[in-house]
């Protein structure tokens, strides 16, 4: 069973391996922020709303992946609600492949699409045509999806999303999904600006100060990108190159990280190619990339 922890006069959190947050819109309707990853989750916030005496009126979604929305499709139809998220972020929402097209580059094969298979359209709508209750609003995060948001709420409580890696991945992991470096960056010097009593990572990482955390992220990016330069000294395939990623991050290859980490690393060879860092040519009709920085 889910445990609610209260983190101020109307807003509550759920610290589960995805964070879900939850705002009291009156003494009897909340709206939910995020809603964990399967099904079973939904059904663990139903009972827990109902625990409670509450209704659920929509949801709003930081982002679309699909550990962020699993629950979705099951509580929208139990409480016939929308939920709403940015609208290039919809796109992915609605269309149950097109996230992981998007990261494999191409139609994914069965393993993938059953990973990462998303709800399709089931009532997803734009945020940008929704008028936020009095007490909730919204920032636009960019970088680890195309349209992530953060939710503030009246308590000064703040739902961050996918924004930050946690201390843990930052010392394990290191090698986080993106789609727009460039955008990431910018978003983690935004973090460094926000003022708030709370802030919520949605995996971990539970802090009064985000600065730290958003700090820690930019010299990743940093020491990533270092990493890379290093691997393309001398001219390298992309697949030699993804290679030496896995191996430096322990990441163990299979179809799942081949998508997210190689989609990844994409989107950091087209960041430092527009910074002037690295360049791409063609040998014996191979792409390489070569460092030129």
């Amino acid at each position: 069973m889910f445990e609610l922890t209260k983190a101020g006069e109307r807003t509550y959190y759920i610290d589960h391996s995805t964070i879900i947050g939850i705002y009291k819109l009156t003494d009897k309707e909340v709206c939910l922020i995020d809603t964990g990853r399967s099904r079973r989750d939904g059904e663990q916030l139903e009972a827990l709303l109902k625990e409670q005496g509450w209704e659920l009126s929509f949801i709003l979604n930081t982002h679309t992946h699909i550990d962020h929305l699993g629950g979705n499709e099951y509580l929208m139809k139990t409480y016939g609600c929308p939920a709403y998220a940015t609208n290039i972020d919809n796109a992915f929402a609605n269309y149950k492949h097109l996230e992981v097209s998007y990261m494999y580059g191409g139609f994914p094969n069965q393993m993938l699409r059953n990973i990462f298979r998303h709800p399709g359209p089931v009532g997803f709508r734009d945020i940008e045509d929704f008028q936020l209750p009095q007490g909730l609003e919204y920032i636009r995060l960019p970088g680890h999806s195309f349209g992530m948001i953060g939710i503030k709420t009246s308590d000064n409580v703040w739902f961050l999303g996918d924004s930050v890696l946690n201390q843990k991945s930052l010392e394990k992991y290191q090698f986080g999904y993106l789609v727009d470096v460039a955008g990431y960056l910018e978003t983690l010097e935004l973090l460094k600006t926000l003022e708030g009593g709370l802030f919520l990572p949605s995996h971990g990482d539970i802090t009064a100060d985000i600065r730290p955390l958003a700090e820690g992220n930019q010299k990743n990016i940093e020491k990533n990108i270092c990493g890379i330069l290093e691997d393309c000294r001398e001219g390298i395939h992309f697949d030699a190159l993804l290679k030496r990623i896995f191996d430096r991050y322990g990441i163990r290859g299979d179809m799942p990280q081949y998508a997210l980490s190689g989609s990844t690393l994409r989107c950091y060879l087209s960041y430092m190619e527009d910074q002037g860092l690295v360049a791409a040519y063609f040998e014996d009709n191979m792409l390489k990339w070569k460092n030129v920085g």
